[in-house]
């Protein structure tokens, strides 16, 4: 038996794409060595046709060039030598079913992201029952069918996709997001000279991340400061009014090293805070980010945080979409920095216990097992 992975797809490399470098990382731990056949993403363009669905078809057809390549590139590859297994990293909808054509090689689709509840629930670009709905939600079935084992982040995405679709839970399994540009040691915490709470937002301002409940939540409690990286241009400029002397506004993207500054600089990450069923189910890599760092985090108390993180000691949880809960948390941190200062003390530990490159090696020799017919955990 080959001890190879071989990556096969069209994922997106670089900042603020890390899911794929951390699962080939965990793999390449785990003892296999890993193969990529690659061809180019929509990377960034991605949002633009989600937001216009009139350019999907379009999108659709452009990119059957772009997988008869892949094909071709996967072919040679199996000839070379047959893997252990194929991975088909996100986003992978469009390409496991040639890979799952091409080969009887056992296939591991990293979905990671349903598309239906993406665009559908969570970003409510279209209304559901609608065609684009349906049209989405087949999608997602049809990938989901290609392949031998389906990954999610968590066990509550596991879960929720397997309904969605309709197809065996066992089908389903879990690997948590990694950080794979962590720090080998966090920076020290630091109490602010002004006495205020320095608390850190970064993130692109979707409906996930919730930013209007808490810059509502900030702008009442005078001894908190924010830093704010991205957000739409709406979320910008309503900080910009709430928050007169209190903001420090970077760019809408700022490269790692400008935002591993800014981790070193804060004492506080502001996680997510919307309602969305999608903030329900997932730890949003900020928030991985974030311990690795040795950050402490404020973020909402859903099962998916709360499943792997309470208890931990490293975050505080409050209510989804809040202001109220969520301010009267700041202003008891802003008063207590000693609470806080606990925190960042327990968050790398939190980060190494569960999303260190170490637990997802772990986990990913548990599911080459469950490929090889062992038992496997997967939504439960």
């Amino acid at each position: 038996m080959s001890d190879s992975v071989l990556f096969c797809g069209a994922w997106d490399e670089g900042p603020g794409y890390p899911r794929t470098t951390s699962l080939q990382n965990a793999v390449a731990a785990a003892g296999f060595e890993v193969r990529r056949c690659r061809v180019p993403s929509l990377g960034r363009d991605k949002q633009r046709v989600l937001r216009q669905p009139w350019l999907w078809p379009q999108t659709a057809w452009r990119s059957r060039a772009r997988r008869r390549q892949l094909v071709e590139q996967l072919r040679q590859e199996l000839l070379r030598e047959p893997p252990r297994c194929i991975v088909v990293p996100y986003p992978g909808h469009h390409v496991v079913g040639d890979v799952r054509r091409t080969t009887d090689v056992p296939v591991v689709l990293d979905l990671f992201l349903s598309a239906y509840d993406t665009v559908i629930e969570d970003r409510r670009l279209a209304e559901p029952g609608s065609l684009a709905a349906a049209y989405l939600a087949g999608i997602d079935r049809r990938a989901c069918e290609a392949a031998d084992l389906v990954l999610l982040d968590t066990p509550e995405n596991a879960a929720y996709v397997a309904a969605l679709t309709g197809l065996p839970a066992e089908r389903f399994a879990w690997l948590p997001v990694n950080d794979p540009d962590a720090p080998a040691q966090p920076a020290p915490w630091r109490g602010a000279a002004n006495g205020a709470l320095q608390l850190l937002f970064f993130g692109t301002g979707v409906p996930l991340h919730g930013l209007s409940t808490l810059l509502a939540a900030v702008a009442s409690v005078p001894r908190v400061h924010l830093t704010l990286v991205g957000g739409t241009a709406a979320d910008r400029a309503e900080a910009q009014r709430l928050l007169p002397g209190r903001l420090r506004l970077e760019p809408e993207f700022v490269d790692r090293q400008r935002l591993a500054q800014l981790l070193d600089e804060c004492q506080l990450v502001a996680g997510v805070f919307g309602e969305s069923g999608k903030a329900q189910r997932v730890v949003p890599f900020k928030v991985v980010h974030a311990l690795a760092a040795g950050r402490p985090v404020l973020t909402a108390d859903t099962p998916a945080v709360c499943r792997w993180l309470e208890g931990s000691g490293a975050v505080f949880l409050t209510p989804a979409a809040n202001v109220g809960a969520l301010a009267g948390m700041l202003r008891q941190l802003g008063n207590d920095p000693q609470q806080v200062r606990a925190a960042a003390a327990a968050a790398r530990p939190a980060y190494d216990r569960t999303f260190s490159l170490d637990a997802c090696r772990d986990r990913w020799a548990q599911l080459v097992a469950g490929l090889d017919g062992a038992a496997l955990e997967c939504v439960g």
